[in-house]
């Protein structure tokens, strides 16, 4: 006979608004229960071998089926299964993915930013011509994509002018989509007309709350304020490359959470009939050369970024029903074996946050990888199938498990770090929510 056993993936929470309920992240079920049922499944959690007797067969095959109760291998094979289609995102691509830096120098100094003392070198000609040779020297692709990088790219806009030629000259595999991160500050109209033409398909520019909120964190070098230059220069770049998505993001963390709904209904007012995406991520100091103090002041907590997204929610900035827990099907460019990050050298990295470290690169443009070890580091031995903790938490399978680069900072220099990216309380929060909309 098969014992069966109470699945990790379970979570068992009261909650005031729900009452008593059991979540299977696996099979993204919620379940509203009875008091009497709710103190069953909790004598259930830790003797489970009790399930039999105390159900009766038609609620015990019905358990068994909705995954609430397993076998002795089935969260382990179940946890085996999503490795290998993560894995398999990895590993199976027709599109050569580059990102390049055409510049380190730039003419901001965010105090956020993982680039730190950076050379100002800018591409040289012959490394561009490394550039075009080492995709066409690529086998098995149909295809790339481009982004843009830095530094701030645009200046080094000559260099991106030149690249572009040559891509349409030279390279063997045809570019699908060509994107762009920069502070948006150097943008001109000469420039909006030269990326119309070459069909740049996406801008991201950080707008990191209000003026002055703005100004304190995306700074510019000479001190001078950099607000209104650069919502005129969207407002530029909207009517002169329409095609061309404009993502405004802007980085949450301690000091600007509280402005972001405003601005993000001020920004969406601005630009309502145009085409940009106003969106939030969370500030993260992920770079080897950080530390423990650093992240506490900078970045929010788990529960801080899960109290946000329900702000958001309530707030009308986003759908509640966009709360509801969901797989994991993140991909990232250090995980993937087809995406690489070019230095202004030619110098070739996994990870945006490593660009202009010696120690930290994987190869370079003409002479190709020959830093496994880095690369393995990616894609094999620091994402969340390989973090003891990762593996205990009954949130697997709706998780990314965040940022591989703070892994590799926990053990090459004992940095400890928090990627969790939703907890308990969390949980009751984001279903408290949602269920408001059903």
């Amino acid at each position: 006979m098969i014992i069966m056993k109470w699945s990790k993936f379970n979570v068992l929470f009261y909650s005031k608004k729900l009452g008593y309920c059991l979540f299977n992240s696996r099979m993204l079920s919620l379940t509203k229960l009875d008091k009497n049922t709710f103190e069953l499944f909790t004598l259930l959690q830790s003797k489970p071998e009790l399930a039999e007797c105390k159900l009766c067969e038609s609620d015990y095959k019905c358990l068994v089926q909705k995954k609430i109760l397993v076998n002795d291998t089935e969260d382990q094979r179940y946890q085996a299964m999503l490795k290998y289609r993560k894995m398999s995102q990895s590993y199976s691509h027709d599109t050569l993915g580059l990102i390049v830096c055409p510049t380190l120098a730039c003419n901001f100094a965010c105090p956020y930013c993982y680039e730190h003392n950076l050379p100002n070198l800018v591409m040289k000609e012959s490394v561009q011509q490394q550039l075009i040779d080492f995709i066409n020297r690529q086998e098995g692709y149909k295809k790339f994509t481009l982004n843009w990088h830095g530094g701030e790219p645009l200046m080094a806009f000559k260099t991106i002018q030149q690249i572009y030629e040559k891509i349409e000259t030279k390279a063997h595999l045809p570019l699908v989509h060509s994107s762009m991160v920069s502070n948006g500050f150097l943008l001109t109209e000469e420039m909006c007309k030269f990326f119309s033409n070459v069909k740049l398909n996406y801008l991201q520019i950080t707008i990191d709350g209000a003026k002055e909120t703005h100004n304190k964190t995306r700074i510019l070098k000479n001190g001078e304020s950099s607000f209104e230059r650069i919502i005129e220069n969207i407002d530029m770049a909207t009517e002169i490359m329409p095609d061309c998505c404009i993502g405004i993001r802007t980085n949450i963390g301690k000091n600007n959470r509280s402005e972001y709904i405003k601005l993000y209904r001020d920004l969406s007012e601005r630009w309502r009939d145009k085409n940009c995406h106003i969106y939030h991520t969370y500030i993260l100091d992920n770079g080897l050369d950080s530390c423990e103090e650093n992240r506490s002041s900078l970045e929010l907590t788990t529960d801080e970024k899960n109290d946000f997204e329900v702000l958001l929610a309530q707030a009308g900035i986003k759908s509640k029903k966009s709360l509801y827990p969901c797989l994991d099907k993140c991909t990232y460019t250090c995980t993937d074996q087809s995406a690489f990050v070019v230095d202004p050298l030619g110098s070739l990295y996994k990870c945006w946050a490593d660009v202009g470290k010696s120690n930290r690169t994987i190869g370079h443009l003409k002479t190709g990888i020959d830093n496994y070890d880095i690369v393995s580091q990616f894609l094999l031995s620091t994402d969340k199938f390989t973090d003891s903790r990762c593996l205990q938490c009954s949130y697997l399978p709706v998780c990314d498990g965040g940022c591989n680069l703070y892994r590799v900072g926990y053990l090459e220099k004992g940095i400890p770090y928090n990627v969790c990216q939703i907890n308990d309380r969390g949980l009751i929060k984001y279903l408290e929510t949602y269920c408001e909309e059903l």
